[in-house]
């Protein structure tokens, strides 16, 4: 997987501020919404973890679609969704990785344009 290689660039703070605003839109094409000073303030790689598994959680309340349309939305593949389903801390897990997926493309873009 592409944590290793992404781990690195988290200190860099545009690239953080830039999976924020990433994060941020992915979710709000959803209908779930950050602060404002989400896609503001530089956060540490546990604290925006800590933000989306708190969105996450409400958004499993509103039902097992919703999350799904938003996992599609992120591109997270649908393996490594179930590869940490019965995790007993499956909302860190996930937000971990929805943090890596959306840290990737920030990466592929800045790389590549």
């Amino acid at each position: 997987m592409y944590t290793d290689l992404l781990l690195p660039e988290f200190s860099n703070e545009t690239f953080v501020l830039n999976t924020q605003k990433q994060l941020a839109k992915d979710f709000n094409q959803n209908g779930f919404y950050f602060s404002p000073e989400f896609s503001e303030i530089a956060l540490t790689r546990e604290e925006i973890e800590q933000a989306i598994a708190e969105q996450l959680m409400e958004i499993m309340r509103l039902g097992e679609t919703k999350l799904l349309q938003l996992l599609y939305t992120i591109d997270l593949p649908e393996k490594e969704f179930l590869s940490i389903l019965n995790t007993p801390n499956f909302l860190q897990a996930l937000a971990a990785k929805v943090v890596f997926k959306e840290a990737y493309k920030v990466y592929l873009r800045n790389r590549f344009s």
